[in-house]
């Protein structure tokens, strides 16, 4: 009996060697380096934010080219950490900084996209759907807007 245990806890004592697999040593490694503290200029932070919010777009448009898949948008703002909202006369819940965006496209007519601070933690890129008209004029249809934190933005930079 006693050599039975014996056993048993030296069986135990080997089984919890305290080692890592090689998956486990990545993600403690990923995880570190997502605590790391980057400093970050805000030039830099607005060329990222224009980087992240043109890869969401570039998904958006070759999948849903009106802005209208409802699905789509969900999975795409759980994928990316973000939170997209149709910028258009009909939306009522637009914040101050997208009304002023929405006017401007309106007025003005142009297709560039466009970054904004909108509050001290979060930023806003804004891409218009324009459509043409008979005549070869554009015309403001809406916008897409991506509302992102700066710490998806960070993290979305490569070094």
């Amino acid at each position: 009996m006693k050599l039975l245990l014996f056993f048993l806890l030296l069986l135990l004592f080997s089984a919890c060697t305290g080692s890592l697999t090689s998956d486990q040593r990545k993600k403690i490694k990923e995880n570190m380096k997502q605590g790391e503290i980057k400093k970050v200029s805000d030039a830099q932070l607005t060329e990222a934010a224009f980087d992240y919010g043109r890869k969401i777009a570039t998904v958006i448009f070759a999948k849903d080219k009106t802005f209208t898949n409802l699905r789509l948008q969900d999975s795409l703002s759980q994928v990316y950490g973000v939170e997209l909202v149709s910028i258009q006369d009909s939306n009522k819940s637009l914040r101050g900084v997208e009304k002023q965006l929405l006017e401007a496209y309106a007025s003005q007519a142009h297709d560039a996209d466009n970054v904004q601070k909108m509050g001290p933690d979060s930023l806003l890129y804004t891409k218009p759907l324009m459509r043409e008209r008979p005549d070869g004029s554009t015309e403001f249809i809406k916008a897409i807007g991506i509302r992102m934190t700066r710490k998806e933005i960070i993290l979305s930079i490569k070094e």
